[in-house]
Parts: structure tokens; sequence; C-alpha cells
């Protein structure tokens, strides 16, 4: 079994104070019994449709974004954007996080989803893909509790995996290059 246990609050702050779980900045007051809540940095990319007609998974290179820093946007009804976090995370190799949207958020309309595991190694923000479920617009704004991290320790350390994968450290908001598909 690899998840031993959901870190409690008392615990979360141990790992922080021993310097093993990184979360800077850090606000006491977004830390829950089992939960740290994340905030909205002000970094944000969008597709556009108008320079991207259609969404090619087997060539993404034709795929323009634009990158916007801002306090606030507004996310118009059925859009899509890609945000991050304020907070940025290093977690030890015997720890994993995995990401929930808030149920405040959800009740207006708002979808916040990412890749949900946070993998043990993790350094960088939390990039977070946001959806306006709604029939109006909705405005996201700086500082803004946008989801929350559940911290579990692992029965025993894995190999660190910021040095592998298409994303690496994430110091900014990046889109994949490419998908990986099965051989057929």
């Amino acid at each position: 079994m690899w998840l031993k246990m959901i870190l409690t609050r008392d615990e979360i702050l141990s790992e922080i104070k021993r310097g093993r779980l990184k979360i800077n900045p850090f606000y006491e007051t977004s830390l829950g019994e089992i939960s740290y809540d994340l905030s909205l940095g002000n970094e944000f990319v969008f597709v556009q449709p108008s320079r991207t007609a259609v969404i090619d998974v087997t060539d993404l290179s034709s795929l323009k974004c634009e990158r916007i820093f801002s306090g606030h946007i507004i996310l118009q009804p059925h859009d899509f954007v890609l945000a991050r976090s304020q907070e940025w995370i290093e977690l030890p190799t015997d720890i994993v996080a995995m990401v929930s949207g808030k149920s405040s958020l959800a009740r207006l309309g708002l979808e916040v989803e990412t890749a949900y595991v946070i993998a043990p190694g993790h350094a960088g923000y939390i990039i977070l893909e946001i959806s306006n479920r709604n029939r109006v617009a909705i405005k996201l704004k700086r500082g803004m509790l946008i989801a929350q991290l559940i911290f579990f320790r692992l029965s025993k350390p894995v190999r660190r995996y910021t040095d592998i994968g298409q994303f690496g450290v994430q110091k900014e908001i990046s889109l994949p290059k490419k998908l990986k598909f099965v051989s057929t």
C-alpha cells in the first residue's frame, strides 16, 4: 500500500517547520484540519480561438496562446483558462498531494481542475485548469482561495519526479508540447 495516511494540520505544520514541505507564501489562515487552501496567482494563459481553429492532439505546434499577468480576469461563460497558484510548493519524496476544487466555487459554476496528483518531489506553482460552467461571467481575483491541497504520506520515499516529465519545475504556466499515445 503506497498511501499511508492523510496529514493533519499539526503534521503539515511540523513538516513545514522541519523544512521538508515548503509553501511560500504560507498563510496559516489557509490551513485547515486536513488541507491547505491555495490562493490564485496573477498569471493566466488562454488559448486564442481567433488563431487556433482546432487543437490537433497529434500536433500541438499550431496552438496559439495568450499569457496575461493581472490582478483579476473576467472568465466568460463556458470559457477556459489556465492559472497558477500564488503559492510555490515543494514536496519531499515521501509526500504526495492531491488538488481538489472548493465547493463554494463549484456552487457558482466555477470548475477548478488540475492534474489532481502532485507528485513526490514536486517543486513549483500548482497549475490549475479553470472553467466557467455558468451562464454569466465570473470575476477571478488574485488571492482568492481557489482550490485545496490534501497531503498524504507514502509508506516509503520514491524517486524525485522533478527531473522527468515534460513540465519539470513549474516556474510558469506551460502547455504540453506533445501528447502520448499507446502503440497500435
